[in-house]
């Protein structure tokens, strides 16, 4: 084990540890907003991707599973592709979604990031620190 602790993070439970972050995939299908529900019920938020190495990781966690929900959407037109964390899609570092519509939320497919309908069903991923 690593001296200081630093490495000895712990994940909870059913939880995957991955570079600095927590993750859950959850099981089944729910709509972008019941998904964006289960991760806070879990002390958890939807899945907020930081760069392309972190989408490429994700390839492993999912085992190939098609489209997953990610913390991704356009709260406005005017704000376009925002995460929840409420910092906007940055799009030199992540493959934009396509055309930002009002009831467009983000998924994750391979190692791209598509726009789907809000009320579409899909499995999501749940991060915590």
């Amino acid at each position: 084990l690593s001296a200081g602790g630093a490495g000895c993070k712990l994940c909870p439970m059913d939880w995957r540890l991955r570079g600095d972050k927590c993750y859950w995939v959850g099981m089944g299908s729910k709509t972008w907003n019941e998904s964006r529900s289960n991760c806070t019920a879990r002390g958890s938020q939807l899945l907020v991707i930081q760069d392309r190495e972190e989408l490429a990781a994700l390839q492993d966690l999912t085992q190939g599973r098609a489209l997953f929900w990610v913390g991704l959407s356009v709260p406005s037109p005017e704000k376009g592709w925002t995460w929840l964390d409420g910092s906007r899609l940055d799009q030199t570092r992540l493959p934009a979604p396509g055309p930002a519509e009002g009831s467009s939320c983000g998924v994750v497919k391979g190692n791209q990031i598509h726009s789907q309908s809000c009320s579409s069903e899909f499995p999501w991923i749940c991060q915590r620190d």
